[in-house]
């Protein structure tokens, strides 16, 4: 029985990008696909070129989703996904393509198992495109390992997810928060029970010069990662995850790589300025997390100034930065700023 497959693509502003996104859809030699367009009210061409397209190629199985003003990416991807039909569902950027043959490439392990998620690498066009290693990953207790070791990327797009899963999970987008594929993909790794991880390249991402991610307002920058971290220290305690190892690893080293890239950043006083807020946050002392075996004592020397006064802890934090990394010439794990 043939799989069907829902694309979702919100649309905003990307009248320069939006033909080559057009042509990646229509190339894909894949039958029972649908795709959404989510009309997230711009002020460009955009959505005028995708009419045009679907009336001049004739296409019958893609359709138009229109909110009545801009409610941003997150809602977009939302409205995208309750409106879908397919079994699976896609999540693609409209200034994004997918390589060609993605689809067959996405879907064939789904001759063997109807997987949760499955995964594809990403051709960003430089030497850092991002190759997978090809894997097979059975119960929750091995993705959240695999995913606290940096084994996929956290971006939502390029995931191949059974609607039924995200459905059943409220596996929606934190609407109105940026940086929601932080929150988004964290859910997703406490929830599923099977993902299937590609290396062959399934999405070609493209490094627009005005992005958010290069030209940065750090301070701008750290707010929104507080937020989604607020979300996600909401998220652990309603799930009673806050004694999984996996989980610590993730919350405490993501937010740990945030506080080192500041001070790699030379940001020490937005780092002061964050701490405290960043420290409220935590739900568990490093040392209790060490005794009970959860962390290994580099994770206890890493965490330690969370059982420190606060002006004491970002002294620490500093202290420690300076004997891992600066005096080693080594990179922050987890960096952020780049």
């Amino acid at each position: 029985m043939a799989v069907s497959v829902s694309i979702v693509v919100p649309v905003y502003n990307v009248e320069l990008y939006i033909s080559a996104c057009l042509d990646s859809l229509y190339q894909q030699n894949q039958k029972s696909v649908e795709v959404i367009f989510v009309d997230d009210c711009g002020k460009d061409r955009s959505m005028d070129m995708v009419r045009d397209y679907i009336k001049t190629n004739g296409i019958d199985n893609w359709k138009i989703v229109s909110h009545t003003h801009n409610r941003g990416l997150s809602a977009a991807r939302n409205s995208g996904l309750r409106e879908s039909h397919g079994d699976y569902v896609l999540f693609l950027d409209s200034d994004d393509t997918l390589a060609k043959d993605a689809l067959c490439i996405l879907t064939s392990p789904l001759q063997e198992k109807d997987y949760d998620c499955i995964i594809g690498g990403v051709d960003d066009g430089t030497l850092n495109s991002c190759s997978l290693q090809s894997r097979r990953i059975e119960g929750n207790e091995e993705i959240l390992r695999s995913y606290a070791n940096g084994e996929w990327y956290v971006m939502a797009w390029n995931k191949l997810c059974r609607r039924e899963f995200l459905m059943s999970n409220n596996l929606y987008f934190e609407e109105g928060l940026l940086h929601e594929d932080v929150v988004w993909s964290f859910k997703l790794a406490c929830t599923a029970q099977s993902i299937c991880v590609l290396n062959e390249h399934t999405y070609i991402y493209n490094i627009r010069e005005n992005s958010i991610m290069t030209s940065l307002n750090i301070e701008k920058d750290l707010n929104i990662y507080i937020k989604a971290f607020d979300c996600i220290a909401g998220y652990i305690k309603k799930k009673g995850l806050q004694y999984h190892q996996s989980v610590y690893t993730l919350f405490y080293g993501k937010r740990a790589g945030i506080m080192y890239s500041l001070i790699d950043k030379k940001e020490n006083g937005l780092l002061a300025k964050y701490y405290p807020q960043i420290r409220k946050q935590s739900y568990m002392s490093p040392v209790k997390a060490f005794l009970s075996g959860k962390i290994p004592l580099s994770y206890l020397f890493r965490d330690l100034h969370y059982i420190l006064p606060s002006g004491w802890g970002v002294s620490y934090l500093w202290m420690f930065y300076n004997l891992c990394y600066r005096l080693r010439g080594k990179r922050v794990e987890g960096a952020v700023w780049k």
